[in-house]
């Protein structure tokens, strides 16, 4: 994987004179067009303005839609890659954090639901105050086994039927994901998108510029949004989700389809025509939406003949108004840009903090009156976000490493010294049965919380989670002097919490060569060490099912090598000779003390 500079030695200008020489560049380009429209084309350039203005605005709003839906869709495909990669096993618990990681980022979904191919759902609600989960077996409705059975019969993503959120008062729409890893069926994806923001890009809609009425149809008969959609939505229910042309109280739409006509201003355009209501022309401009779902989408504006006729005379006169205007937007141009380049300079200032990895300090981008700065600052805030959902998931010291990697080689593998953990809850087994899924995610939650905030306090790395247990290292990808002792720390400090998480714990630790580095693809790579060092710490946790006591809230083990490596310390104890499992050498193992003083510092 290889990054490349970007810039070189290529000159750099301020953003203010960039700003600045393009606006006053701009200004005099419109200006120069609009006069030639008034000299050269004439009385048919209105006309053609308009037409264009109008279909451009239509466009607009239909891109406005799709970047409303989009998002959603791409969201629900990335989860659904990460659910179907070869060798990925995830509980109940991961994949609520999955949803939930997803449903935080993506601000137009209220729901995430996955079902496995067994029927068992997990459900994600955006809730009032923070995401709501639910974990339930769909075995037995009938809908849900539809949707498996329909998710076996295509790979991807498809956009499902209108429902109605009562919660919302209004209409959504539901997307459903394949999940695949490789030939073998995972189960299905689906979001709710509730419609609410139709209204809002109705409402941003520049057909108002022309006197014009903006709406959106979901198929010929039914409106998604209108200006008069808010008094409508009282006599929506589930069997009636959205009003009729005839419910929403705009007579022209009402009568869009029964009173076509031809529309000559607009001959050249597929996706128009005119109706006449009440000795009025109106003309409809409108677009059709394929790709959500099997009925198309209506995205348009219907506008009064007469006014338009009327603004697009007027524009010619404002051409010549426009070249009075020129010379004071030149003035204002440099005095806006400079105003403009403070907010880019905050960004590059936040951005920078960002360098730095300490993603809980990093300040937010203030809001601003100018739409896109508000949206950049709004992008940037979601970044932190994710970042943050991005250190959850990947250690923050191998996160360091890889950000001082200038030139993009990733962490080459070498041979390390390092010390390795294992840990375990006894009898987590049995104990869960008798535990609702929330109880047990609490449980682990807590135990996991106290002892990742050990490892890294004292400078380890956690490996992975296997189910109730945990691997850790201490002395890659960073040497860590003295890194048995760090290990031994933090395997005291792991065992004084057993009591406050409400658990017993086995902990086995060993000292030895590993190969540390990156295993998997170059699409998905993952930090880890290999070799006999990590099998011997695994086969010392075992042996605490022999040594550990009825009374023993927690034991810890280390190997003849790490007692050693950290200096012989005064709280451990000779256990014995044993045979580890699959090894025919005896080692020695040496053992906490119950009685042993409170944990010790690196």
């Amino acid at each position: 994987m290889e990054l490349q500079i970007l810039g070189g030695n290529r000159r750099r200008y301020g953003i203010a004179l960039v700003l600045a020489s393009t606006m006053v560049g701009l200004v005099g380009l419109a200006v120069a067009l609009v006069l030639a429209i008034q000299f050269f084309v004439a009385g048919s350039a209105a006309t053609s303005l308009f037409r264009a203005n109008g279909n451009q605005l239509v466009e607009r709003m239909a891109d406005r839609v799709r970047a409303e839906l989009d998002p959603a869709a791409a969201q629900l495909a990335f989860v659904a890659e990460l659910l179907g990669q070869p060798g990925a096993v995830y509980d109940d618990g991961r994949i609520a954090d999955l949803l939930t990681g997803a449903l935080s980022g993506t601000d137009s979904i209220e729901r995430l639901i996955f079902i496995s191919a067994s029927y068992r759902a997990v459900v994600v609600d955006r809730g009032e105050a923070a995401p709501e989960r639910r974990f339930v077996d769909v075995g037995g409705d009938r809908a849900a086994v539809a949707g498996v059975a329909e998710g076996k019969s295509f790979k991807g993503g498809r956009w499902g039927e209108l429902l109605f959120v009562p919660r919302q008062a209004g209409p959504a729409v539901n997307r459903r994901q394949s999940v695949w890893a490789g030939d073998r069926f995972v189960g299905v994806l689906a979001a709710i998108i509730p419609l609410g923001n139709m209204a809002a890009i109705v409402a941003r809609s520049a057909a108002a510029e022309y006197s014009g009425t903006p709406f959106i149809l979901y198929g010929r008969d039914a409106v998604l949004a209108h200006a008069r959609m808010p008094q409508a939505l009282a006599s929506l229910s589930p069997a009636h989700p959205l009003p009729s042309l005839a419910e929403i109280g705009d007579p022209v739409l009402a009568g869009m389809w029964t009173q076509r006509n031809d529309a000559p201003l607009l001959r050249d355009s597929e996706n128009s025509h005119m109706i006449e209501y009440r000795d009025e022309r109106y003309l409809f401009l409108y677009r059709q939406l394929t790709e959500f779902g099997d009925v198309p989408w209506t995205v348009g504006a219907h506008f009064p003949a007469r006014d338009i006729a009327g603004n697009l005379r007027s524009l010619a006169l404002a051409a010549f108004a426009g070249l009075g205007v020129l010379g004071l937007a030149v003035v204002a141009a440099f005095l806006l840009a400079r105003r403009l380049a403070l907010p880019t300079q905050r960004s590059a200032a936040a951005a920078a903090q960002l360098a730095e990895l300490d993603f809980d300090r990093a300040q937010a981008l203030p809001a601003s009156r100018i739409r896109e700065l508000d949206e950049q600052a709004a992008a940037f805030n979601r970044l932190i976000a994710a970042l943050r959902w991005f250190e959850a998931y990947v250690p923050r010291k191998l996160v360091r490493v890889l950000a001082r990697d200038r030139d993009g080689t990733g962490i080459a593998s070498q041979t390390r010294e390092v010390t390795v953990m294992f840990s375990d809850i006894v009898g987590f087994t049995t104990r869960s049965q008798n535990m609702t899924p929330t109880e047990t995610a609490t449980l682990l939650n807590n135990h996991f919380a106290l002892a990742i905030a050990a490892i890294e306090a004292s400078g380890g790395t956690v490996d992975k989670f296997m189910g109730d247990g945990i691997m850790a290292f201490w002395g890659a990808p960073e040497p860590l002097p003295n890194h048995a002792k760090a290990a031994l720390a933090a395997a005291r400090a792991i065992a004084a919490s057993a009591d406050q998480a409400d658990v017993r714990l086995r902990l086995g630790l060993h000292t030895g060569l590993v190969v540390a580095g990156n295993v998997g693809s170059a699409r998905r790579l993952n930090y880890t060490i290999l070799g006999d060092a990590v099998n011997a710490a695994h086969r010392i946790e075992e042996l605490g099912h022999t040594l550990m006591q009825d009374g023993d809230a927690a034991l810890v083990l280390a190997s003849e090598a790490t007692y050693a490596a950290a200096g012989a310390p005064a709280d451990f104890d000779l256990a014995g000779e044993f045979t580890l499992r699959g090894r025919a050498e005896r080692v020695s193992i040496y053992r906490l003390r119950a009685d042993a003083d409170a944990p010790q510092g690196p």
